[in-house]
């Protein structure tokens, strides 16, 4: 009597903590749908939703936590980085020392809590499921931005738009516009365009339809952006998807490359130009926008140029560890936080040195090359892992003049291929 008892006292506990694991899921979920759609808006409320969230994964952690040795060793290496660098930044007086500590030191511990959660393939595919319904939601909030703007309507509707910090402007030939949810706009052309490709043999009917229409819409509000960078990740991404595609259990072999680049290039073609002619743009005017970000011509482009050279400067005083986070050069981009710049690997150079620029480098390679290696052997891990890792290397390439890394909001670009790597390198046998 004693043994069976126990037996369902152990199954009812067993209840208790899928009931809790599928609670935690579905508010992470809604949580990172509002994070992609309102990032650095609505802080109270989703400060309040990431406490409640955060309890419930702490409870579930007691029983179910679980992450491999070698994204422990990664954790701790680049976390010591973080850690020498904020008491580096404090001994020689950095102004933001101090104001950091969420980016380097907690906010990664957050992430690891959640990553170790993160062992049953269940909770990958939610994840990605979120992700694309954000990633539509902000695509939408963008595109009715851009239009309200090109209708005359934008009088009215921003004062309602303001928590996503929503404007417009006409320059005769080209258009911009802006959203606080555009950076996911941005993120998810690289990802949905990867997701395509590695399900190109699944996608049927309404989905089809429906995740052509996605990246349709989200050309359509790139090209109304104005954001050079974006037009950069678009004309590149086609180049960093194709080795990861074809290094993996899902790389194209029944057409041959060369005419795989050629028809997607005129497709392309072919939706960009109807984009134009939908919204009425300039084409001359954007390739003169495009290339003047590159030759200086503009104050962001100069001032950026001028900030590359001080932080250089800075770095070569102290090459191997730096000066410490928070620290500041002669170059002040904001009066507000005088230690963020836009060039954040020239600021991270000069703020934690070589040492440990290459140690958070080698973390980003070591999540490359475990990926592709287990992307090699498993076709339903590829399917997952391509499209994250695009990705990560598209948004590498925006956070290299804009910071997007040093906010909680975006972090997890690198931490959720983490979390699909711990899920395959953790998960249990299948006969358990």
């Amino acid at each position: 009597m004693p043994e069976i008892y126990k037996l369902n006292t152990n199954n009812f506990e067993e209840r208790n903590v899928r009931v809790a694991e599928k609670i935690w899921l579905f508010l992470l979920q809604a949580f990172f749908v509002l994070m992609l759609v309102v990032p650095t808006s609505l802080q109270t409320p989703r400060a309040a939703f990431l406490v409640l969230i955060t309890a419930i994964a702490v409870v579930l952690a007691l029983r179910i936590w679980r992450v491999h040795r070698d994204i422990i060793l990664l954790w701790l290496l680049t976390s010591l980085v973080g850690l020498f660098g904020v008491v580096w930044g404090v001994i020689n007086s950095a102004p933001g020392a101090l104001k950091v500590t969420s980016v380097y030191l907690v906010w990664p511990v957050l992430y690891l809590l959640f990553i170790g959660l993160t062992h049953d393939i269940r909770v990958v595919k939610a994840i990605e499921s979120a992700l694309l319904v954000g990633i539509a939601l902000a695509t939408l909030m963008a595109i009715t931005v851009m239009l309200v703007g090109l209708w005359g309507y934008g009088g009215v509707i921003y004062p309602m738009l303001e928590f996503q910090g929503a404007a417009f402007g006409n320059y005769g030939g080209f258009i911009e516009f802006r959203t606080y949810g555009l950076t996911t706009v941005m993120y998810g052309f690289p990802f949905v365009l990867a997701y395509i490709l590695v399900r190109r043999g699944e996608l049927r009917n309404f989905r089809k339809f429906g995740i052509y229409l996605l990246l349709f819409a989200i050309v359509l509000a790139a090209l109304g952006s104005g954001r050079r960078v974006f037009w950069l990740v678009m004309l590149l991404t086609p180049f960093i998807i194709l080795p990861f595609l074809q290094l993996s259990s899902c790389r194209i072999k029944s057409v041959p490359l060369i005419s795989l680049i050629f028809k997607s290039a005129v497709l392309a073609g072919l939706t960009i130009a109807g984009v134009i002619v939908t919204i009425g743009l300039d084409p001359v005017a954007l390739v003169k926008e495009f290339v003047s970000a590159f030759q200086g011509q503009e104050a962001s482009s100069g001032a950026r140029y001028l900030q590359a050279a001080s932080l250089w400067e800075a770095f070569t005083n102290a090459p191997l560890i730096g000066h410490g986070l928070g620290s500041t050069v002669d170059v002040i981009r904001s009066h507000e936080m005088p230690w963020a710049f836009e060039l954040s690997y020239l600021a991270l150079l000069m703020h934690v040195g070589l040492i440990g620029f290459l140690i958070y480098a080698g973390a980003v390679v070591w999540i490359v090359l475990k990926g592709i290696q287990l992307s090699r052997k498993d076709a339903e891990f590829s399917k997952l892992f391509v499209p994250l890792v695009t990705a990560l290397c598209a948004f590498l390439m925006m956070n290299a003049t804009n910071p997007y890394l040093a906010k909680f909001d975006y972090l997890w670009v690198i931490f959720l291929p983490v979390a699909l790597i711990n899920t395959y390198l953790t998960q249990r046998p299948k006969n358990d």
